[in-house]
């Protein structure tokens, strides 16, 4: 694997990482829509589990 493409990997799944924890939607999309485009410069994106990011309900950011 190319230092780049092991690069745009660790940023795609970061930026996934990041669209997961927003609750703004505009901004979680522009997050994965950042992530889409690594993946066309690169090939693939890292393996991060799609489905079960939406099976898991919205954690609070705040301190219960």
């Amino acid at each position: 694997m190319s230092r780049f493409n092991y690069f745009a990997r660790e940023a795609a799944a970061t930026l996934l990482r990041m669209a997961r924890t927003t609750k703004d939607p505009s901004v979680a999309a522009g997050l994965v829509q950042r992530a889409a485009d690594l993946k066309d410069r690169t090939g693939e994106l890292p393996p991060d589990d799609i489905a079960s990011m939406a099976e898991e309900p919205q954690k609070p950011l705040t301190r219960n």
